[in-house]
């Protein structure tokens, strides 16, 4: 798939949650030839403060318009001065990057997504490729955890999809009251019907309990990762993650989530060799 470096005008800038925001961009090029699960990388245009690009997944796209949306939640100076930026002004962009998401078929059963905190970014256009594809919208389940329900996108972002949505917070402000990974292991647990796949974006963290539970319960799965990146195409190792390797498990072996991902099947990834600190973004050490 080609990859393209644009001039992209912003159409708007909305905040939808607590230092969480959602941009509009006139994209052509990126809009046309972009995938749900993939991502851009981003640089404020006349500025190299921050000097490394950020990358973010495409919230939605609109290949007819021309047009692509970026949810992102401030976490550091580049998200800030992004979230500063005003419609008119002018970013540079170079995607789409990396590998999507991969679509069952559509007589398969019931989807289930998960999304934590900023990782139900990508996902929304995930569930209009679903409903597009002629999934049943009651056959696509979202289980969605943030911080607190300040941390949520509003419930009215989801009412036009007609899917059933499970929020979850740690503090209990809304829905249910713990993790979100808690809520899927009940539902693998139960006696109701078995999802036919998951789709999961969210911290390393929760990504290794997702990773365990659907190995555990044998559930196909797609997980979108995070981790820090500079290049988006592999070249500075900056988010290379241990995994499996294809031909020897005992012997070192790596991946770049920008070049080789962000999507993982749960088994690629050695998450033992990973250690994590909760955080919005996310630190790795590797032992």
């Amino acid at each position: 798939m080609p990859k393209f470096q644009e001039q992209a005008l912003i159409v708007s800038q909305q905040q939808m949650a607590r230092a969480t925001y959602r941009m509009r961009l006139q994209s052509p090029l990126i809009a046309q030839s972009g995938q749900a699960g993939q991502f851009v990388l981003v640089r404020i245009l006349d500025s190299w403060d921050p000097l490394l690009r950020r990358p973010f997944s495409f919230h939605r796209l609109f290949p007819r318009e021309g047009v692509i949306e970026l949810l992102y939640r401030v976490v550091g100076r580049g998200t800030l001065l992004l979230s500063r930026c005003r419609p008119g002004a002018w970013l540079n962009l170079i995607g789409p990057l990396g590998n999507g998401f991969s679509l069952p078929a559509a007589d398969r059963g019931p989807v289930l997504l998960m999304a934590g905190g900023i990782g139900i970014a990508p996902l929304c256009e995930l569930i209009v490729r679903l409903l597009d594809g002629g999934r049943d919208p009651g056959a696509i389940h979202l289980l969605y955890g943030a911080r607190s329900a300040e941390d949520l996108l509003p419930a009215a972002e989801f009412r036009s999809y007609g899917i059933p949505v499970t929020w979850t917070t740690d503090d209990g402000s809304l829905g249910a009251h713990g993790l979100v990974t808690e809520q899927l292991g009940q539902i693998l647990q139960a006696a109701g019907p078995r999802p036919a796949v998951l789709y999961a974006c969210g911290p390393l963290a929760m990504q290794y309990h997702v990773a365990r539970l659907t190995q555990v319960h044998r559930l196909p799965a797609q997980l979108s990762l995070e981790s820090l990146m500079a290049c988006g195409v592999g070249a500075c190792l900056g988010c290379a993650l241990p995994a499996v390797h294809p031909e020897d498990p005992t012997a070192d072996h790596y991946v770049h989530v920008c070049k080789d991902g962000p999507i993982f099947s749960p088994e690629a990834i050695q998450w033992h060799k990973i250690q994590y600190q909760r955080t919005e973004s996310p630190i790795l050490a590797y032992s």
